[in-house]
């Protein structure tokens, strides 16, 4: 992660939005944040966590979220533009807002969080957060990019567990976890090992043996349905030719039943030629005379209708053009009189107008009434209300309130000394558990004094003392040794023989052959005691050296926090001191002097809202009685003006009568009048043409009768002459072609015979007859189906279903034998492959139940962090090594906890606590530095950003040279490392800085060295 731009409004001390613009700053490589204690500059690293992470460390995001927002801003606002990704290439966006609750002021609303990705130019919103974009939580984040104030010793001060816990998360360790994955793999072996020893058992019946012994029985088979099928196609011959002969007896025996048949059907086919040839004469000769006398009876009929008819509309047309002549000419009356009813109709009008106006007028004189009254008011309330202008003026005058910037310099004030105030609470605690670990310190020296029975600590000359006498001792031991080996010689010694230890002839004084052997031993018991005596001096030596560094460190730590204690007394005192020529004294005073300004304030605003809605009420006030005097003017000369037209309506007025029955009725009743007259009148324009339609209609319709009732006359008498005519003629008829009368002819072509049917029946039952015949001789001449048995055609048939159901019985076998065999061969291939695949999965058990005994637990991955860790250690020595001058180096054991091996003291391991102040900064920023390096590399970055707000105070000229050199070369290996301090030595030895004061009006404001 890169930042690029940072812009900060209403966070702690930035009270006005500040941008920080870090191309220029990372682009030097080493560059600083510089600024006076509580200037702001460590609000920078907690506003890129809020952006990034939505949390900061130093307060909580619930609960303490209202002492975040500066006292004069409605709201937090940060936004961070910084590039991340693959070799930091893609550029990012986070947005933080939290706004107050604008009606509970200590209320803060939840905050709104937001992730931008630039494309093409413009800002996508994503749906991910920090730890999907950077890939690591904010606990990670802040070890190795971020390191806020009090954070820096956390990884080197993590408890073990929690260490590996880091190493696993940040470096995707969990990949080396394979304890769950190798039981799931295991147990699915197992699982598949049971599934196939179950189905191997059930192919245990499946063997080679039982194979054989079915292949010899289907040959056998075989055979038998071979000779079956012969037999079988034997008797199926003689079948078929049986049943021919049969089929043709039974075909006989049917024939013989149709002859008869169509015997007794000849009667009645002789009766349907007779009734054919009887309707086809009737059809031919008589039907159109029939046919013709029906139409004229018809045409008789209706000219007989029509007559009757016309007869009797001659008398209705009569009546009707009556009738019609009379409202006719009653029409006509009523239209002579439309231009006086039109007339009347203009004066209604006119009356509905004056009724009009009347209202008008009553209406204007009771809002003149009104308007009057409220003018003869007006005076007497604009008195009141400058009265109360007035004195609510008076009121804001008298009232004195405090400058904003006082308030603000109070405020800032107050939240200095509760800052302070916590931090000595804090310091006081600190000096408070220092004092008894000194006095804890103490009470061990004494205690190892007493122990060792001394009554110093100069374990020195004590060592000296006891490595002397252990000296003497020693070479006491081998002068008796030797004189213990010499003793064993000497005995050997002989009177005129040769020494053999040195060839000697003579000894003329030969050692005692009683050798002092308690002496030796009381030497050897005396040289052990003072060996764990010597040890026990070594082992007091170095708890002593440690209990006295940890003295000095206490004691060094006990001193700064007495001066900062003191720093932080008399900078509340200084804070309290520039509010003296107000009279206050205390911080308290200051306090209730707050409060009051801030209620004096509120007051100002009330009267001054109060007095700005008088004035606007006045205002309104006489706005409004100036547009009552203009209505009033306005009314009266409408009230004139109607007057004037009322007279002229009066005037035009002709009929008396109307005004008297109409003045002062209601619209609605004199339009409703006039709306019957014109109604009346618009009936009338269409009533008359239609009447005088409907009467020469009618006259019409007369004439057209009398016509046609003359014509229907004439046709009547030449109809019934035709009628004549024709039934002469059909007596004729009747009599030549023998026919009884014509209602037996109409019954007989009532019949509704079909001749062409009734003909193809007769000549299809000739035809059946003659091929009736002709069959039943051609069966009789063959001598077989004249001499056919029954019995013999069943005997037939029942051998050959016999030989058929046993060539079936042979081949349903056959056939069962033929799967059983062809099962029993995919099961046998089956039973080979379940074989193979069992020793496969017994195997892969073998292996995978090794390997569950090697990753048992989170051994394994416990092993990959301690080697991950050490692999961080060694990174770390190199700058560790020469930042304490290769006297000091860090070690990791096997339980991932942290030692400093003492190359000045024989490299010998002590604890980490051992450490001074300044060595522990140089150890956790080398520890920092390689885990940075580390996540660089994970990100495949070729650069890195590494930002730090820690522990230069602790550090000497010399150690913060050497620091300082060490973070310069980090520009070699194209790292970014970003520091903040209020230590003048760094500010002078770095050249691009981004400089942070604060300002008592503006709030926090930045600036840089270019």
């Amino acid at each position: 992660m890169i930042p690029i731009k940072l812009e900060i409004e209403g966070l702690y001390s930035y009270k006005e939005k500040q941008s920080i613009d870090f191309t220029q700053l990372t682009g030097a490589g080493l560059f600083g944040i510089f600024g006076a204690v509580g200037s702001g500059k460590s609000s920078v690293l907690e506003a890129i966590l809020l952006a990034l992470y939505g949390n900061t460390e130093r307060l909580a995001s619930k609960g303490e979220k209202n002492s975040m927002v500066n006292l004069q801003s409605q709201a937090i606002s940060i936004n961070l533009e910084f590039k991340a990704g693959k070799n930091n290439q893609q550029l990012y966006k986070a947005s933080y807002l939290a706004k107050r609750n604008p009606k509970k002021f200590e209320d803060i609303k939840p905050a709104t969080h937001t992730f931008y990705e630039q494309q093409a130019g413009s800002w996508m919103p994503l749906e991910m957060g920090a730890e999907q974009i950077l890939g690591m939580k904010m606990s990670h984040f802040r070890q190795t990019v971020i390191i806020p104030q009090g954070k820096f010793r956390e990884f080197i001060e993590q408890k073990p567990k929690d260490r590996a816990d880091m190493m696993k998360e940040l470096f995707g360790l969990e990949r080396f976890d394979l304890a769950d994955r190798t039981r799931r793999l295991l147990s699915a072996e197992r699982e598949k090992k049971t599934i196939l020893n179950t189905k191997l058992e059930g192919l245990e019946t499946y063997t080679k043996e039982a194979l054989k012994q079915s292949l010899e029985h289907q040959q056998s088979l075989s055979e038998q349905k071979e000779n079956q099928s012969k037999l079988v196609d034997q008797k199926e011959q003689e079948l078929r030719k049986a049943q021919s002969i049969k089929e043709k007896a039974e075909q006989l025996k049917l024939l013989l039943v149709q002859w008869q048949s169509l015997e007794e059907k000849i009667p009645v086919f002789q009766q349907k030629r007779e009734h054919l040839e009887q309707y086809q004469k009737a059809l031919t000769y008589l039907k159109p005379i029939l046919e013709q006398i029906k139409e004229q009876e018809t045409e008789e009929e209706k000219y007989k209708v029509s007559v009757v008819d016309c007869e009797r509309f001659q008398s209705t047309f009569e009546k009707e053009i009556e009738q019609k002549e009379a409202r006719y000419n009653k029409l006509y009356h009523e239209y002579r009189k439309k231009g006086e009813r039109e007339a009347r109709i203009r004066d209604l009008l006119q009356i509905k107008d004056l009724n009009q106006l009347d209202l008008e007028k009553q209406s204007l004189q009771e809002e003149l009434h009104r308007l009057t009254k409220n003018s003869q008011e007006f005076q007497s309330k604009k008195t009141e209300m400058e009265k109360a202008i007035q004195e609510q003026e008076q009121k804001l005058e008298k009232l004195k309130v405090p400058s904003m910037e006082e308030i603000s310099k109070m405020e800032a004030a107050l939240v200095e000394m509760r800052q302070n105030a916590s931090h000595l609470q804090s310091l006081e605690r600190q000096v408070n558990s220092l004092e008894e670990n000194l006095a804890l310190s103490e009470k061990e020296v004494q205690s190892l004094l007493t122990e060792l029975q001394i009554n110093h600590t100069d374990f020195g000359i004590l060592l000296q003392e006891s490595s002397s006498q252990l000296s003497l001792l020693e070479k006491e031991r081998e002068k008796l040794l030797q004189q213990q080996g010499l003793f064993t010689y000497a005995n050997q010694l002989q009177e005129g023989e040769a020494c053999p230890l040195c060839g000697a002839l003579d000894h003329p004084t030969p050692l005692s052959h009683n050798f002092d052997q308690e002496k030796l031993t009381e030497n050897e018991l005396q040289i052990q005691e003072n060996k764990t005596k010597l040890e026990q001096y070594r082992q007091a030596q170095s708890k002593h050296e440690k209990l006295l560094i940890g003295q000095q460190n206490a004691q060094a730590n006990k001193t700064e926090k007495l001066t900062e204690i003191q720093k932080l007394k008399e900078r509340n005192q200084t804070l309290i001191q520039q509010f003296g020529a107000l009279g206050l004294k205390d911080q308290e005073a200051i306090e209730n002097r707050l409060v009051s300004a801030k209620h004096e304030i509120q007051t100002e605003k009330g009267l001054s809202l109060s007095l700005k809605k008088l004035q606007t009420n006045h205002r309104q006030f006489l706005t409004d009685a100036e547009k009552d005097l203009e209505k009033l003017q306005a009314v009266d000369h409408k009230a004139k003006t109607l007057d004037t037209k009322i007279e002229t309506k009066l005037a035009e007025i002709n009929y008396q009568d109307l005004l008297e029955k109409y003045q002062g009725a209601s619209a609605q009743k004199i339009d409703e009048d006039i709306s019957k007259v014109k109604t009346f009148l618009e009936e009338l324009e269409v009533n008359l043409p239609r009447a005088q339609d409907a009467l020469n209609e009618a006259k019409q319709k007369q004439t057209t009768n009398l016509t046609n009732l003359k014509n229907y006359q004439n046709r009547l008498e030449e109809v019934k002459g035709k009628l004549i005519k024709l039934k002469d003629e059909l007596a004729l008829s009747l009599e030549s072609h023998a026919f009884k009368d014509a209602t037996t002819v109409k019954q007989l072509l009532a019949s509704q015979i079909d001749p062409k049917q009734l003909e193809e029946e007769i000549k299809e039952f000739d035809r059946q007859r003659d091929l009736c015949h002709g069959k039943i001789q051609e069966l009789k001449a063959d001598k077989a189906v004249a001499e056919f048995s029954l019995e013999y055609y069943e005997k037939v048939q029942s051998a050959y279903q016999t030989a058929k159901s046993k060539l079936l019985e042979v081949q349903e076998s056959l056939s069962l034998l033929a799967n059983k065999i062809a099962e029993i061969k995919v099961k046998l291939e089956e039973k080979d492959l379940l074989s193979k695949n069992l020793h496969e999965v017994e195997k892969r058990e073998s292996n995978l139940n090794e390997l569950n005994r090697m990753f048992q637990g989170s051994g394994f991955v416990k092993y990959v962090s301690n080697i991950y860790l050490k692999e961080l250690v060694h990174t770390a020595n190199l700058r560790f090594m020469k930042l304490s001058k290769n006297s000091l180096s860090l070690d990791v054991d096997e339980s991932n906890t942290f030692w400093i091996i003492d190359h000045l003291n024989g490299g010998n391991r002590r604890l980490l606590k051992s450490l001074s102040g300044g060595q522990t900064f140089q150890a956790s920023l080398c520890l920092a530095l390689a885990l940075a390096e580390k996540v660089k590399s994970l990100n495949r970055a070729e650069q890195s950003f590494f930002f730090l707000d820690e522990g230069f105070g602790a550090l000497d000229k010399n150690a913060l040279r050497t620091v300082f050199e060490t973070l310069k070369s980090l520009r070699h290996e194209n790292r970014i490392v970003g520091i903040i301090s209020h230590v003048e030595e760094l500010q002078q030895e770095i050249g691009v800085f981004a400089k942070v004061t604060l300002d008592a009006e503006k709030g926090s404001q930045v600036s840089y060295s270019y």
